[in-house]
């Protein structure tokens, strides 16, 4: 005798394949918030097409936690058809969509990951780059202040020539 797990699995594979065959791909209408403060993006979803069949709505909330992304996911499935195939089929897509939601994390971790890489390298290259201004600005003032110094040299050594040849040159009265 087939017990009733049997024929929810029976029923589940021929729902699944009814499905697959009747609906190709699914629609849904996507609403997503970006909370910088909080630092989380959410995203709510619901079905478009067969609504008839079944109702789905979904809440994904990503939160960053320091190097880690958190994940909150909430899925709420209504079926019209019998209770042995609702069981069944929403079995499946609770599986179905909550492998979707491991996979939008790994997503997002990823995502996380290649933007932080990005962004020590940009602040390595700035920091490369404001190293060198400073050099060059010292560089700058150093041959400045040695050009100075120089000026100040040669002004000095000729006025002291200048006072050296007015004294050695007896005034005329006349």
């Amino acid at each position: 005798s087939t017990g009733s797990s049997g024929i929810n699995a029976e029923y589940g594979e021929y729902w699944k394949q009814w499905y697959q065959r009747r609906v190709r791909g699914g629609y849904a209408v996507e609403h997503s918030i970006v909370d910088p403060v909080e630092k989380t993006l959410t995203l709510k979803s619901e079905n478009i097409n067969a609504a008839s069949l079944f109702s789905f709505q979904e809440d994904i909330v990503y939160k960053g936690l320091g190097a880690q992304t958190s994940l909150q996911h909430e899925a709420k499935i209504r079926f019209s058809a019998s209770r042995l195939v609702d069981d069944a089929a929403e079995n499946w897509l609770f599986n179905r969509v909550s492998n979707a939601a491991c996979d939008g994390l790994r997503a997002m971790d990823s995502i996380i990951d290649k933007v932080e890489a990005e962004m020590q390298s940009t602040l390595q290259s700035v920091g490369r780059t404001l190293d060198e201004s400073i050099t060059d600005a010292k560089r700058s003032i150093d041959e400045s202040l040695a050009d100075a110094e120089a000026f100040i040299d040669s002004s000095i050594s000729d006025a002291k020539s200048t006072l050296d040849r007015c004294r050695t040159v007896e005034p005329t009265r006349g």
